[in-house]
């Protein structure tokens, strides 16, 4: 497959993958919760009947996203109590939804957002936090862990917002960006696999907006096979893929689009590799149904750093529903990023 055009800006990268996950979310909602094969091909925006959206309408992982990217934009540095209020204001008003209010949230990022509402005394609101000192913060936390820190909640719900750890982070080392990757996870997922999930797919963002000249996808991959996996689950989930044609052969029977961590990355990596544009791959991946909304906001944050913001059918840019929102959030994050300078 050939490299992504040599053209594409950073600025067209970084806001390519913040639309992506909105892009992504927006075409799989629709079809969330059906069992792959009992609907028709999803090729465009249809009304959400899960939630009575109209078509172009994005659910929690863009508004998580957007969230995470507007804690960096208002603290100019990995702040995980801006990143608190802004999902707690989200869960609690309707901050950065796309029609004012939470309609869908899973069951793992409602308790552990409860936890944090309870523990900082945030009132469901959008207003700043005062300071906390770190050893408070650790201790939350740590109270935290001993709840949710478990194999059983290892559900996407991370994954699918940690896109702007790898776009803040782009001149970053992958030992840096692993290190934001695990601590921006567990303030709602704590199980290391998550971390680690959210880590190697920050990285892989990175390095498509760090390397100085455009990456095939054949070196995406390889980026892919060098991270040394250290949770059992992703390292035996990941090891039969040694070779980019391990991905191309892989049967799509054999791609679960679950909420479990491990089936969504794996679901959005084979989407990605397995393509050669947006369109291709956001169509391909939203069609495996099920988590199909998370789905396809993890490959559309990922493919959306590829091929840039121009690499999304403008169709359905302009058709996604309140992108002038999405839009706000992504100048101003790129903004934030040069003023930083990427380290």
């Amino acid at each position: 497959m050939t490299s992504a055009s040599s053209s594409i800006t950073l600025e067209s990268r970084i806001k390519g993958a913040l639309f992506g996950v909105a892009v992504g979310d927006a075409l799989g909602g629709p079809v969330e919760f059906q069992r792959r094969g009992t609907f028709g091909k999803v090729t465009e925006y249809q009304p959400n009947m899960n939630f009575d959206l109209p078509a172009g309408a994005w659910t929690d992982d863009t508004s998580m996203t957007l969230c995470l990217a507007q804690s960096f934009t208002t603290s100019h540095t990995f702040n995980p109590l801006t990143q608190l209020q802004n999902y707690i204001a989200w869960h609690g008003t309707g901050h950065l939804s796309v029609i004012d209010r939470c309609f869908d949230i899973g069951s793992l990022t409602l308790s552990t957002l409860l936890y944090w509402r309870t523990a900082l005394n945030q009132p469901p609101s959008y207003l700043p936090l005062t300071t906390l000192p770190d050893e408070q913060l650790a201790s939350y936390q740590s109270k935290l862990d001993e709840q949710f820190k478990k194999p059983r909640c290892c559900g996407n719900g991370s994954l699918m917002r940690t896109v702007p750890i790898g776009l803040w982070y782009y001149k970053a080392t992958d030992e840096v960006i692993a290190q934001y990757s695990h601590r921006a996870s567990k303030l709602t997922h704590p199980y290391p696999t998550n971390g680690e999930a959210c880590a190697v797919y920050s990285i892989l963002v990175a390095r498509i907006l760090s390397s100085p000249t455009p990456l095939s996808k054949q070196e995406v991959f390889t980026k892919f096979r060098q991270f040394t996996f250290e949770d059992e689950t992703l390292k035996s989930r990941f090891e039969k893929y040694n070779s980019l044609s391990d991905f191309e052969s892989a049967r799509e029977e054999d791609i679960s689009s679950s909420g479990y961590v491990v089936h969504s990355l794996e679901a959005a990596l084979w989407a990605f590799f397995t393509t050669a544009g947006y369109e291709e791959g956001c169509v391909k991946v939203v069609n495996l149904g099920d988590d199909a909304d998370t789905v396809g906001a993890i490959y559309g944050g990922l493919a959306g750093a590829y091929y840039g913001l121009e690499g999304i059918p403008e169709r359905w840019r302009e058709g996604l529903l309140r992108k002038e929102m999405v839009g706000k959030v992504a100048d101003e994050f790129y903004q934030a990023v040069v003023e930083k300078g990427g380290s």
